[in-house]
C-alpha cells in the first residue's frame, strides 16, 4: 500500500496482494486464509477509490483477479486442512494398531527385571519385522524375541500372528516346545488362509490388488527363554535366532543353545525339540537380540560388534577414562538393564546413522526372587520406540 501511495500512478502495485493471499494460505487454517483474502480485497478496493481509478479497466480486472485467487486459495486451504485431519487420524490410529501388537516392555516382571529397546527400519513405522513379549505365566516368566522374514511395514501380519499366538500359548503350555508348536500353526493357519492366485480380494469399492497367494518362505527366527520363579536357571529354546549374552562378572559372553530351525519351518524337522536349561545367577543379565544390530554397518562398512563393545564399555578398570569402577564386568555402579540398553541405543546410533533393518534389543537380569526388591538406583525405562 505504501508503496501504490508513492509510485508514479503508470506504476501499480496492487498485484503484489495476491502474493500476500498465498502466504497466508501456507501459514493459516481456512478462516485464517479467508480473513487476509477479503482484507487485501478491501485494501486494494480502498486504493483504487483513493486514486480515483476505480472504473479503470486495468484496475478492475486487477481486482476480479484478486477476488479469484483469495476464493481459489481459501478453497485449496479448506481441501489441505481436510487431508492434514484425515492423515493425522490415520496415523492415529495406525500408531494404536501398532502399539497393541508391541505394548511397553514391563519394568519388572517376576523375578525378572526388564529394559529394552525398538527401532523401525522404516522412519514413518513404530514397529516392524521384530518382535518381542514378556509374559507372567505360571510357569515362570515366558520371554520371547523373534525376526520375521521381511521387514517394516510389510510384515506386521506375521509379526501380530506371531504375537497373539505366543501370549495364548505362554500362560497355557507347560512346556516352551509346546508353545513354538502352537505358535507354528498359527502361522501354518495364515498361509492357508492365504488367498489363492487369481482369488477375490476383499469386498470393497473398486479393483483391488490380488493376493499372490500362500507365501511358502514365511518364518520367523526367534529366541523363547522361560525364568523359573524357584531355580536360579533361564530355559531357552532357539528357532533359528542369534545367539543370547550372557552378561556377568567375567564379561559378555554367548549362551549358545541347540539351534532350530525358524518357526514357520519346523515341518521339516526330524526329532523332538525341548528347551535346554542353563545357570542362572542372581544379578547376570541375559541379551536378546535381532540382525538387525549385529549387521548394522558403520560408515566404513563394518558391522556392529555387539559382544566386543560391551565388554570394552563395562569390563574398563576403575582408573580407565569410562571404566566400570567393579572388580568385575557389569558390577561397577550397579549396573542395571536401563543401563545396558542406553549405552546400547546410543552406541548403535553413533556407529550406524542410517539403518537398513528393524532393530530390538531386550535385556533380562535375574532377581533374587519375584517378591524381593530391585537392586537401587533410579527406576528404569519401559521399551523405547
Amino acid at each position: 500500500m505504501t508503496l501504490e501511495e508513492a509510485a508514479p500512478p503508470k506504476y501499480f502495485f496492487g498485484s503484489l496482494l495476491s502474493a500476500a493471499v498465498l502466504l497466508a494460505a501456507l501459514l493459516y487454517r481456512p478462516l485464517g486464509t479467508a480473513a487476509m483474502g477479503a482484507l487485501c480485497v478491501l485494501v486494494l478496493a480502498a486504493l483504487d477509490i483513493s486514486q480515483g481509478s476505480a472504473y479503470d479497466p486495468h484496475i478492475v480486472g486487477s481486482l476480479v483477479t484478486l477476488l479469484v485467487v483469495a476464493g481459489l486459495v481459501t478453497l485449496l486451504s479448506v481441501a489441505r486442512e481436510r487431508t492434514v485431519r484425515q492423515l493425522t487420524q490415520v496415523r492415529a490410529v495406525a500408531q494404536a494398531a501398532q502399539l497393541a501388537l508391541l505394548r511397553p516392555l514391563p519394568e519388572r516382571i517376576g523375578p525378572v527385571r526388564v529394559a529394552g529397546f525398538y527401532r523401525a527400519a522404516d522412519d514413518e513405522a513404530l514397529i516392524g519385522g521384530d518382535l518381542y513379549s514378556v509374559r507372567q505365566t505360571p510357569y515362570g516368566v515366558r520371554v520371547l524375541v523373534g525376526d520375521v522374514r521381511g521387514k517394516g511395514i510389510g510384515a506386521t501380519g506375521t509379526v501380530a500372528t506371531i504375537m497373539a499366538s505366543f501370549r495364548e500359548a505362554a500362560v497355557t503350555c507347560e512346556d516352551l516346545a509346546e508353545v513354538a508348536g502352537r505358535i507354528e500353526m498359527a502361522m501354518a493357519l495364515d498361509r492357508e488362509d492365504a488367498t489363492p492366485p487369481g482369488g477375490a480380494g476383499p469386498p470393497g469399492d473398486g479393483a483391488l490388488p490380488q493376493d499372490t497367494g500362500p507365501d511358502d518362505e514365511l518364518f520367523a527366527t526367534a529366541v523363547l527363554m522361560e525364568f523359573p520363579g524357584d531355580a536360579e536357571e533361564v530355559r531357552v529354546l532357539d528357532r533359528g535366532h542369534p545367539p543370547l549374552l550372557r552378561l556377568a562378572p567375567d564379561g559378555a559372553t554367548p549362551l549358545t543353545a541347540t539351534p532350530g530351525l525358524p518357526l514357520g519351518l519346523g515341518d521339516l524337522s526330524e526329532g523332538t525339540e525341548r528347551a535346554e536349561g542353563f545357570p542362572m545367577p542372581v544379578g547376570d543379565m541375559l541379551v536378546a537380540y535381532s540382525d538387525g544390530v549385529t549387521e548394522a554397518r558403520g560408515r566404513d562398512g563394518a558391522f556392529y560388534p555387539l559382544r566386543q563393545r560391551l565388554n570394552d564399555h563395562f569390563c574398563r578398570p576403575a582408573d580407565e577414562p569410562g571404566g566400570s569402577g567393579g572388580s568385575g564386568c557389569f558390577e561397577g555402579r550397579g549396573t542395571v538393564p536401563a543401563e545396558i540398553v542406553t549405552f546400547l541405543q546410543d552406541d548403535v546410533a553413533r556407529w550406524a546413522p542410517t539403518i537398513g533393518d528393524d532393530m530390538v534389543v531386550v535385556v533380562l537380569r535375574r532377581l533374587p526372587s519375584a517378591d524381593s526388591p530391585g537392586p537401587p538406583g533410579t527406576p528404569e525405562p519401559t521399551a523405547t520406540y
